[in-house]
């Protein structure tokens, strides 16, 4: 029953993901608006985002592009390309 649980959540996030996420838009953090709240850290599906030196930091090769971060920092360090 979990495990259903699990699944169901996973494809729906998957498909959350596909509708919403802005395709060749990688977020990227402007280091001086960064306060290192580390709100991004918690809505981070993929574990891309860690906080180093009192920053945030976001391994492009985990980032799978959902945008979660750009919408949740409050101080708008987190910011897309386009």
């Amino acid at each position: 029953m979990k495990t259903k649980h699990i699944l169901l959540i996973l494809a729906l996030l998957s498909l959350f993901i596909l509708v919403f996420a802005r395709v060749g838009e990688k977020p990227w953090v402007e280091r001086n608006e960064c306060v290192g709240c580390g709100d991004c850290v918690k809505v981070c599906p993929t574990n891309a985002i860690t906080i180093q030196n009192g920053r945030a930091t976001i391994d492009p090769e985990l980032c799978i592009d959902c945008m979660f971060c750009v919408q949740t920092c409050t101080y708008r360090a987190i910011r897309t390309a386009k």
